[in-house]
């Protein structure tokens, strides 16, 4: 495969970043020709990093005929591997990472079919041989320094009044200021189903904001639906003890993905403390030890197994807990509560901040 157009491909989807790195062996080699035919691959290798028209990546990069080069990224948008902004009348196309991006599009619209089980099988055995590679490194909670692309949201409901609350932490703040909410199918989920592996908590609730969402619902991944629409999916997902994970942004956000343990590889990440996914959210659990009945109901609700008993004492593990929330309307004798973090991690503003600061952070860079 070496030399191939498909080596130079996965030398662009390197400079991408994201969450998964893109490694020259015969899995990932398998994974890029059935997501990219060798056309779309050498189109794709020529990609600039940053969104470009199509007129100008034709006339001034490739030397191409415009509208052949609209025809073929359009089909590339259609699959999932190419990301579609409109601006002032002008449609930008740029060349997605893998992870997160192309892996999510090609589960997210739910469909069954051998071609998706076929990209399932080819996700996961590239994900085994990247996750049996991967070399411990501390978690988020743990002071760990490499900014991760998600981060939690804690259940808002669940913040007491009297606690001063960032916007970026309100997840019903950004449903409020977005144009497009739109609702798929939980990705992680879906792909577990189709490599066997299925997992009994609500698919329908991963989200998407902003010009994302209108992307995935203009190419079929997902449909628009009302900013109540998009409240009664939190709710619901937190009845089920999913997790509320977004991108690690401040300003605005671009999905909200609700979250298990048993399949989403950020919770997964941040459980097993290898380079973290996620970023843990501005609050901790605090247990009253005087309310607390010793009655164990919430160490079921929590993912991330920080809470134990000692006899029938709740003891919370700080290390491990994110500060999702959801532990606390488990608790019959109200003796759980969120508080501020010391030092809580401040998100990046905007994409541009979160991909300068993921890409500063790595070891390499330091």
């Amino acid at each position: 495969m070496a030399g191939t157009v498909y080596e130079k491909l996965a030398d662009a989807l390197s400079i991408r970043g994201g969450a998964v790195p893109a490694v020259k062996c015969k899995e990932f080699f398998a994974l890029l020709e059935e997501l990219f035919t060798p056309k779309e691959a050498e189109l794709a290798t020529k990609m600039p990093v940053s969104p470009f028209p199509a007129v100008t990546f034709a006339k001034e990069v490739i030397g191409g005929d415009p509208d052949e080069v609209r025809r073929l990224l359009e089909i590339m948008a259609d699959r999932g591997t190419v990301f579609t902004i409109d601006r002032d009348g002008t449609r930008f196309y740029t060349l997605m990472p893998l992870v997160p991006g192309i892996f999510e599009m090609q589960f997210m619209g739910g469909e069954v079919s051998n071609r998706t089980k076929k990209l399932a099988k080819l996700f996961d055995d590239y994900f085994v041989l990247i996750g049996q590679a991967t070399v411990r490194q501390p978690a988020a909670s743990e002071g760990g320094t490499v900014v991760p692309f998600a981060r939690v949201i804690p259940v808002e409901a669940d913040i007491p009044t009297d606690v001063t609350i960032h916007p970026y932490d309100k997840v019903s703040e950004y449903i409020a200021k977005s144009d497009y909410i739109a609702i798929g199918t939980c990705y992680c989920r879906h792909h577990g189903e189709l490599i066997g592996n299925p997992c009994s908590k609500p698919k329908d609730v991963c989200m998407a904001f902003g010009p994302q969402a209108k992307y995935v619902a203009e190419r079929g991944f997902a449909r628009l639906v009302s900013r109540e629409e998009a409240i009664e999916v939190l709710n619901r997902s937190e009845e089920a003890g999913l997790i509320h994970c977004s991108s690690n942004t401040g300003k605005y956000i671009n999905f909200m993905c609700n979250c298990c343990d048993c399949h989403c590889g950020i919770i997964q990440s941040m459980k097993r403390g290898v380079i973290p996914m996620g970023a843990v959210s501005s609050f901790i659990v605090a247990v009253d030890e005087d309310a607390c009945n010793g009655c164990g109901t919430c160490i079921d609700r929590c993912q991330m197994d920080a809470l134990t008993l000692d006899g029938t004492m709740l003891v919370r593990d700080g290390r491990r807990c994110i500060g999702c929330g959801l532990c606390i309307s488990a608790c019959p004798t109200e003796a759980l509560k969120v508080e501020l973090r010391k030092d809580a991690p401040v998100p990046p503003r905007d994409q541009r901040e979160l991909n300068a600061a993921m890409i500063s952070s790595l070891p390499q860079n330091k």
